[in-house]
């Protein structure tokens, strides 16, 4: 009987054993994950100016709002990558990201976001739209966004629109180089708004003049 309670013990520990062996494995044994986030962009400034800046809002489309990186593998569908993650949620990395790619391309210092107002009246408010921000089957970024310039009591003075892509396809699954892409296309996102602020401006003074 000893014998028999012995065998039954043992057969209990070792299948604690095992059960703890798979468990390790399969929770530490998998892939990292790895993060990402869209720098800012090195620019020569377009114009020197002493504007004030106000981004009321960056929205983006809320299936962007998560942290897997997003892409399609067809028209109507989409594919979230666990594996491959941003590091911040991405309408904050982008509404900082624009803060600082127009501070360099319009040499000034202030420029706010929704997440770090300015103390002062602005000279100007800025609202932008991303409706599509993610690569398409093509293996390609697309960036497709509108923008309005405000005056601070609300009147527009410019409202346009882009449709971007990347020139050509990055390697099947590459994130690094897929968030490479996204880089350069919010870049010259920000040297176009960059621009018609400057324009804008410009009219503005000439008017004024």
């Amino acid at each position: 009987m000893m014998d028999g309670l012995a065998n039954r013990t043992g057969t209990v520990l070792m299948l604690l054993v095992v059960l703890v062996a798979g468990g390790c494995s399969s929770s530490g044994g998998g892939p990292g994950i790895a993060y990402y986030l869209i720098d800012p962009v090195d620019a020569e400034p377009i114009r020197e100016t002493d504007l004030s800046i106000e981004i009321l809002d960056l929205r983006i489309p809320q299936y962007l709002e998560r942290y897997q990186i997003a892409s399609r593998t067809s028209q109507n569908r989409l594919r979230f990558s666990e594996a491959h993650q941003w590091g911040e949620t991405l309408r904050k990395n982008l509404a900082r990201t624009l803060s600082r790619n127009l501070t360099e391309l319009l040499g000034t210092v202030d420029v706010a976001t929704p997440f770090n107002r300015l103390a002062s009246r602005p000279d100007l408010r800025l609202l932008i739209d991303i409706d599509e921000f993610e690569a398409r089957a093509d293996r390609r970024v697309h960036l497709v966004a509108r923008w309005q310039l405000a005056l601070p009591d609300g009147t527009a003075i410019a409202t346009e629109r882009v449709n971007l892509a990347g020139e050509r396809p990055f390697p099947a699954g590459d994130y690094g180089a897929l968030v490479g892409q996204m880089r350069q296309l919010f870049g010259e996102l920000s040297r176009r708004i960059a621009r018609s602020i400057a324009e804008s401006n410009a009219a503005g003074e000439a008017s004024s003049g």
